[in-house]
């Protein structure tokens, strides 16, 4: 069996379980990982105990050498511009994570330079492949009908440490978008409209950035979805899925984002 070899960019915390990840599929190799502190990489490999032929901190240099089919970028948002731009003008596929950029002008050229080069760019989002999420959406159709209000609420007291904490809109960016997401495939992939959204941050929070929100989303067909975050709640934390209500003609079907799934259908 033919194996795909992927070069690691970043070996921070995520970047490391984003190690795991490909060490275990049967499909992957890790053929090189790179990290801009000198030895981190390296260091990281040698803790997982993984057998990394190439390993540095000259992305441009792997690029060249190692010659991946495929390249996982776990950077700081802020590097996620030059890193994709980098392997795409060296016609590699990017896997990305969120939030795909700093700013929407690196968002639009990062786009510009994958269709340009008709290399892949993809932004990693894994909510809506959770076998869960699937048993609710079917639950929902089966008990409620047709969506006409759906909520999510997410509140977690999350002590990152790193970039994070200096983030700008680090709820929205960071995680809100994988619940937005989500509920788009439960709402059969309906598009938004119209948004209003709030954010804050509460005079307690450890985030420079706000991280706190509230939204309000007008969907295709007239649906609303709303949605209530915080990253600074202590206390009761909800499940990183997120808690579910949804209402429809028939009824209302609820999930609590672990393996709670429950409905009640009026006749």
């Amino acid at each position: 069996m033919t194996q795909h070899r992927a070069l690691l960019v970043g070996a921070g915390g995520m970047g490391r379980s984003w190690a795991k990840n490909l060490a275990a599929n049967p499909d992957t190799t890790i053929a090189g990982w790179v990290d801009i502190r000198p030895g981190a990489a390296a260091q990281a490999a040698d803790e997982l105990e993984l057998p990394v032929p190439h390993t540095g901190d000259d992305l441009a240099r792997a690029l060249a050498e190692v010659r991946p089919d495929f390249v996982v970028d776990v950077t700081v948002p802020e590097a996620h511009h030059d890193v994709t731009l980098a392997a795409l003008a060296a016609g590699i596929p990017v896997l990305g994570e969120k939030p795909m950029a700093a700013t929407m002008d690196q968002a639009r050229a990062m786009v510009a330079a994958s269709e340009k080069a008709g290399v892949l760019y993809m932004v990693s989002q894994s909510r809506r492949y959770d076998g869960r999420l699937h048993a609710f959406r079917r639950l929902i159709e089966q008990a409620a009908g047709p969506v006409g209000m759906l909520n999510a609420d997410f509140f977690i007291g999350a002590h990152f440490g790193g970039f994070r904490d200096q983030m700008a809109h680090v709820l929205v960016l960071d995680m809100a978008i994988h619940t937005f997401d989500a509920a788009r495939y439960l709402l059969s992939d309906a598009a938004p409209v119209a948004v209003y959204c709030e954010e804050f941050n509460p005079p307690w929070s450890w985030y420079q950035g706000d991280a706190s929100a509230v939204a309000i989303f007008e969907m295709a067909g007239g649906a609303r979805f709303t949605y209530r975050g915080s990253w600074c709640a202590e206390g009761r934390h909800t499940a990183w899925e997120a808690e579910w209500r949804a209402v429809g003609p028939r009824g209302t079907a609820t999930w609590d984002g672990t393996d709670q799934l429950l409905a009640e259908t009026v006749s």
